[in-house]
């Protein structure tokens, strides 16, 4: 299993008919940079097959905490086999801040 971040990341160069698959399900190509970062979430799981079919092995994409802000992978989260969003690039909380005692503290502050 690869990980990608989902604020960039690089694939191997692909057809322009490829290339224009990936932009239509939602992926962006920072030219300046060469890395490819996610855009629209609309069409995620057809997207991670489609890069899955690209690299020739299966993706996950790091979650990134809405309390820290760190990126992490899902693997090591004792919720993974009951999570609907696992491996999917949205936010999450990560191990280190699901151990802090002061969860639900932080919790209501980052919304108010």
């Amino acid at each position: 299993m690869k990980y990608l971040n989902k604020k960039g990341f690089r694939l191997p160069f692909v057809e322009k008919e490829r290339f224009i698959q990936l932009i239509r399900l939602g992926l962006d190509f920072k030219k300046g940079e060469g890395v490819y970062c996610i855009k629209s979430y609309n069409n995620i799981e057809k997207l991670i097959d489609t890069i899955a079919e690209i690299l020739g092995e299966d993706i996950a994409f790091m979650q990134n905490c809405a309390l820290c802000g760190k990126d992490f992978s899902c693997s090591d989260c004792k919720y993974l086999h009951e999570c609907g969003t696992s491996n999917l690039p949205f936010l999450c909380v990560c191990p280190v801040c699901l151990k802090n005692e002061k969860l639900y503290e932080k919790c209501v502050q980052k919304t108010l």
